[in-house]
Order: C-alpha cells, then sequence, then structure tokens
C-alpha cells in the first residue's frame, strides 16, 4: 500500500513540475489523473509479479509430497522393528 502511495505522489509531483511552467492549470487538472493513472499501473504490477511467483510452487508441491510418503514409510518399518525390553545394569535402568 506505501509503494502505491508512493508512487501516486511522485508521479503527480513530476506531472504537476513538468507542466507548472507550461500552464498552471493544467498541472492542476492533469497531475491528479497522472498520479491515479500511475497507482493503478503500480497496482497491476504488483499484482502481476505476486502471481507470476505462484507458477513455480507445484515442483516444490510434488517434492514436498515424495518426502511425506518416505517419511510414512519410515514410520510403517518403524512399527515394525519389536520394541527392546529394559535391561538393568548394576541396578539401573536404561532407556
Amino acid at each position: 500500500m506505501i509503494v502505491l502511495i508512493a508512487a501516486a505522489i511522485v508521479s503527480g509531483l513530476a506531472t504537476a513540475a513538468i507542466l507548472a511552467p507550461v500552464s498552471a492549470l493544467a498541472a492542476l487538472i492533469i497531475a491528479p489523473l497522472a498520479a491515479s493513472a500511475s497507482a493503478i499501473l503500480a497496482c497491476i504490477f504488483i499484482a502481476w509479479r505476486n502471481t507470476r511467483d505462484d507458477v513455480g510452487p507445484p515442483d516444490l508441491e510434488a517434492q514436498a509430497d515424495a518426502m511425506v510418503a518416505v517419511l510414512c514409510e519410515v514410520a510403517q518399518q518403524g512399527k515394525m522393528v519389536p520394541v527392546a525390553a529394559p535391561v538393568r545394569v548394576r541396578g539401573h535402568r536404561s532407556a
């Protein structure tokens, strides 16, 4: 949101500064329009950039699914191994 506000303010001031020597009335009329257009373009650019980053994660999700499957297999193998009885060594129990 701050980026959109900054883009609008900067482009509005730049447009007003460029048009002020030509016509003060034109600067007052066109500067807000240029600021609004700049904010809209910045909004579209931010949305495009965020959706473009979402193209990659299916590969990461496939890798995560494969890792979960491997972990489930290891857990199943761990359930098959018999649990050893506790051992007493010189009066102390070991885990």
